[in-house]
């Protein structure tokens, strides 16, 4: 090779990397030239306005993101040393950097080939909050380096500490010490002793797996770690950590109307979500407001909570509270909505037993076998259409429908027959064979249409199995549906979110009230005398040793192996709906080996929460419509009978009913 093909590789190679630093150089400069102004003042960090869940009342019952600013006189002096110790020991002596922390990621991002461990001080975590976007990147970190020394050269020590307090996320929608404070404990942050200060101090590295209301025990572990550090730092003696591990901790809110409705309050968030934006409502600061009535919330979580543990005892369960995370898994669930059939306002909306445990929406996403809670559907499309009325007379026997492969035999849940029994007598005692025979007379497309008409819009499978129950609704739909019986036959389309609102307080969103007469006032009527009768003498009628002894309708329900259990009845002020079962779709057997029906899982449920909901109000009657006459019965023969006969019944007829014992049903064949 030539002395001037040397030079010009020499040349060559020289321009490449005169580039490349100029290039190294450029990218710097344009790092530094991008990094956010810094705040006068660092409480203004990245506070967006909060989005706002309100009740029925206009009261807050949640928040995203919500903070609330405290100064650094009125955080615990113990919360302030367990951060410090926990998250940068060296805090009080470096300038913004950790070099121990730095060195210690460097090593470890090494080790991986990739930004595992950023090495971030107190200070260069609250620079991160200047940025939009918190992704691993070597450029993104060498500009929150240069943040933290220029936040350390602007700021003392004490305000970047509180700043970095008021920030940090505890929770979802639980940001700052103050607000954490009064979500798990019910206290202010400067009421905090030591237990309870180690206590919260683990959150932020993981609110999730230690959020105390999901994994208590791991939380008291991850406590005794953080007192163990403030002893190895000599912030405590051995003595103050013992006493400090041996106070109990009372979970509790301040405002007990937070975290009362996590299910309804997801609810609304996903519908406002699905009109906006997931981006506007986490960040937009909204007010949205809902149909939630905070009192009766309150009841039906606490219905929620005793009828279950009831139900775990039935069950051979240990106690709920004192399983793991794991075990919960493997208890029975639960949902319950309440709705206002005046105004199809959602009054209480439970989905499941512990939201922190599971998210899963069982009261809106969750569509269970109704079993014969969906009987008065199949009932009311024969009552509308003229072919049946209360009084008249089908027999209970074996029956098939169809022949061959196609043919179909339901048998009673009792295995026993009745013989001749009139309509509300069957629908009281929950009588399969008489649902089957209704439903083979008006037509299961028939009987879709009027669950239709009632608001619900799950898939019905179009066959005579569909009187039994056998496809899927969620409780959000039966509540609905039973909504309009209690309303004389109009249906109002279920609210949540009443209406939205910017944080300045403008109108976004009114969700106007949607509602149609589904069926006229007389049908409804005969249906609900029907329904009345299950609670006097049916399958409800334990209801009154419950304590409840309103005027009120409803239905039970019991899928085959006893896999749900529901209970949906309703007065004219309440229709609300409750199921029980496992997620998996388990069958539910007692110690004993007894089946948990409708009866004895979901009515006492619905039992504790409509009396307590409906204390202090009047007995209200349901409206007689006009063109309606009451007649004693034989239950046997339908025949009418002297008032006060022994063993009559007394059923609601139109005016013009004739009275007839003959049973028309011609679709089956019986045994």
């Amino acid at each position: 090779m030539t002395v001037p093909q040397k030079k010009s590789i020499k040349r060559w190679w020289f321009r490449i990397l005169l580039a490349l630093v100029f290039g190294i150089l450029l990218f710097f400069v344009y790092l530094v030239l991008t990094i956010p102004q810094l705040p006068t003042d660092l409480s203004q960090l990245s506070l967006n306005a909060a989005t706002a869940f309100y009740n029925e009342k206009g009261e807050v019952i949640s928040s995203l993101g919500d903070r609330q600013m405290v100064p650094i006189s009125q955080i615990s002096p113990y919360f302030l040393k367990a951060i410090v110790a926990v998250e940068d020991a060296r805090f009080y002596q470096h300038h913004g950097l950790s070099k121990r922390g730095l060195i210690r990621a460097f090593v470890k991002n090494v080790r991986h080939m990739r930004i595992v461990e950023g090495g971030s001080s107190i200070t260069q975590q609250l620079a991160k909050n200047l940025f939009l976007s918190f992704e691993q990147t070597y450029g993104r970190k060498f500009q929150e380096m240069l943040l933290a020394l220029h936040i350390e050269r602007t700021f003392s020590k004490d305000q970047i500490l509180e700043a970095y307090c008021n920030q940090i996320c505890f929770g979802p929608g639980i940001y700052g010490i103050e607000i954490a404070a009064q979500n798990y404990l019910g206290k202010h942050a400067d009421e905090l002793n030591l237990a309870e200060a180690a206590f919260l101090t683990n959150l932020p590295r993981s609110p999730y797996y230690y959020n105390p209301y999901k994994n208590y025990e791991l939380a008291r572990k991850r406590q005794a770690i953080v007192l163990g550090r403030l002893v190895k730092t000599d912030q405590i003696s051995p003595e103050e950590q013992q006493a400090a591990l041996e106070i109990p901790l009372n979970l509790k809110r301040l405002n007990q109307n937070y975290g009362q409705a996590n299910y309804a309050i997801s609810a609304a968030q996903k519908i406002v979500a699905e009109k906006y934006s997931r981006d506007v409502v986490n960040y937009g600061g909204l007010k949205i407001h809902t149909t939630i009535d905070s009192r009766l919330q309150q009841l039906a979580n606490l219905a929620v909570k005793n009828g279950m543990n009831s139900l775990d005892i039935k069950l051979g369960l240990p106690p709920y509270e004192k399983a793991t995370a794991t075990e919960r898994a493997n208890y029975p669930q639960i949902a319950i909505v309440s709705i206002e059939p005046k105004t199809g306002k959602i009054r209480a909306l439970v989905g499941g037993r512990n939201y922190a445990a599971s998210e899963f929406n069982r009261a809106i996403s969750a569509n269970r076998l109704p079993g014969s809670s969906f009987k008065p559907i199949v009932y009311l499309t024969a009552l509308d259409q003229g072919i049946f009325h209360p009084a008249s007379i089908i027999e209970d026997r074996p029956v098939t429908f169809g022949r061959g492969e196609g043919s179909w035999t339901p048998k009673n849940f009792s295995n026993r027959y009745h013989g001749s029994i009139i309509l509300k007598k069957a629908l009281m005692n929950s009588i399969n064979i008489v649902a089957a025979k209704t439903i083979a007379e008006v037509g299961p497309n028939k009987v879709i249409e009027t669950a239709q008409k009632l608001g619900i819009t799950s898939d019905l499978n179009n066959d005579l199995t569909l009187a039994l129950g056998t496809a899927g609704v969620s409780p959000l739909e039966m509540a609905g549906a039973y909504a309009a019986f209690a309303n004389s036959g109009i249906h109002f389309e279920p609210q949540l979110v009443k209406r939205v609102e910017s944080n300045d307080g403008q109108t976004l969103f009114e969700n106007p009230v949607s509602s149609h007469r589904a069926f006229d006032a007389q049908s409804i009527y005969l249906l609900l005398d029907m329904m009345q009768g299950v609670f006097e003498d049916g399958t409800a009628r334990s209801a009154k040793m419950l304590g409840f002894t309103r005027p009120a309708g409803g239905k039970t329900g019991t899928t085959n192996d006893y896999r749900d259990a529901w209970f949906v009845g309703f007065t004219p002020q309440l229709a609300t709906a409750v199921w029980v079962g496992f997620d998996d779709n388990r069958p539910m057997h007692s110690k004993q080996g007894r089946g948990i029906t409708g009866a004895s899982g979901a009515l006492p449920i619905w039992s504790e929460f409509m009396k307590n909901a409906l204390k202090n109000q009047r007995f209200e009657k349901f409206p007689i419509p006009s063109g309606i006459i009451f007649r004693d019965v034989d239950p046997e023969t339908g025949e009418t009978v002297p008032s006060g006969t022994f063993g009559s019944m007394r059923v609601a007829l139109r005016y013009d009913t004739k009275l007839s014992h003959q049973d028309s049903s011609t679709s089956a064949t019986e045994e």
